[in-house]
């Protein structure tokens, strides 16, 4: 009885060891395909770390998709350096040596402001058809979108429109916006950590103010209506209130914000607010600058209008 049962035991035992040789030959089959269908696919000017990224792409989402993305791209020209990958219509080629460019003076000045970093090269697609940038975009909730980084992809998505034709300027804004929330996922993942515990104001004050310092533009304050900074947390709440009837303008109020750390020169604090996720943020915006943020944010619209006024000459 117990031999027969050993020898019951050793054929399920070998059974299960040719299944598992089995799907590991089918697997390595499966994934030889894919890889030489891809790579046979993709630019071969493309880097090896890119070319992974669209392979995970292609067994984690419908396989459907990522090949008539890439089959998009195909029809794309593109341009790199260690820094950026930047795919794009032919007449727009001085606009992807333009980004290439910018890229790295923002990473150059995001050094100087927050801390030494050298993010992953990121790729950025330029579009010229409205319908084609919503088609590859993400399922998102903003309003009149041009330009949006996805962490997971590790891409800045560009609407290049007719104003920016005109106005350079716009476009490399906006390059510098889009980039530098990419250096922020960038930073945070090399110390561990990812953008969860901040709230979107900070994040997206930081964006807009590296951006605008960019292409040395500095707005001039206008009086706005001011909307809590606790109720600018989320994403949900960030898209909310900048749908097009908003009376608040969360761009603007954040920008300010980041430009009152930066007069009142705290610097060094917007690197401690980024890289502490033990705390809650708010308190621990209260350790680091020595007020709350809703004093915090009577001071800066204090301190705004005041400019405003001496500007004005009231």
């Amino acid at each position: 009885m117990m031999k027969g049962n050993s020898s019951t035991e050793v054929k399920l035992k070998r059974r299960a060891s040719f299944f598992i040789i089995i799907l590991i030959a089918i697997s390595t089959v499966f994934f030889s395909v894919t890889n030489y269908v891809l790579d046979t696919s993709l630019s071969q000017s493309l880097s090896a770390r890119v070319k992974n990224q669209y392979y995970l792409e292609a067994l984690l989402v419908e396989k459907d998709r990522i090949f008539e993305k890439i089959s998009f791209l195909k029809t794309l020209e593109n341009k790199s350096d260690p820094a950026s990958f930047v795919f794009y219509e032919k007449p727009d080629d001085n606009l992807a040596l333009a980004a290439l460019v910018h890229i790295r003076k923002v990473q150059a000045y995001l050094n100087k402001l927050i801390d030494i970093h050298q993010p992953v090269p990121v790729t950025i697609i330029l579009y010229r058809n409205p319908l084609i940038f919503q088609k590859y975009l993400p399922f998102h909730s903003y309003e009149n979108l041009q330009a949006l980084y996805v962490p997971s992809e590790e891409t800045i998505h560009l609407l290049v429109t007719k104003q920016m034709d005109g106005d350079r300027e716009r476009f490399l804004e906006l390059i510098g916006h889009e980039y530098t929330h990419h250096w922020i996922v960038s930073y945070l993942s090399e110390n561990g950590m990812d953008n969860r515990h901040l709230p979107r104001w900070f994040e997206e004050g930081i964006a807009e103010y590296a951006g605008k310092q960019s292409v040395r533009k500095v707005p001039n304050f206008s009086p706005l209506n001011l909307i809590p900074f606790s109720r600018l947390d989320s994403v949900e709440e960030w898209a909310y209130e900048n749908r097009r009837n908003s009376p608040h303008l969360p761009y603007r109020q954040s920008y300010y914000a980041i430009d009152q750390l930066v007069r009142d020169g705290k610097e060094a604090k917007i690197k401690n607010l980024l890289l502490s996720n033990q705390e809650n943020f708010y308190k621990l915006f209260q350790k680091e600058t020595g007020m709350s943020v809703i004093e915090f944010e009577v001071r800066f619209l204090r301190d705004e209008m005041r400019l405003y006024r001496e500007i004005r000459g009231d």
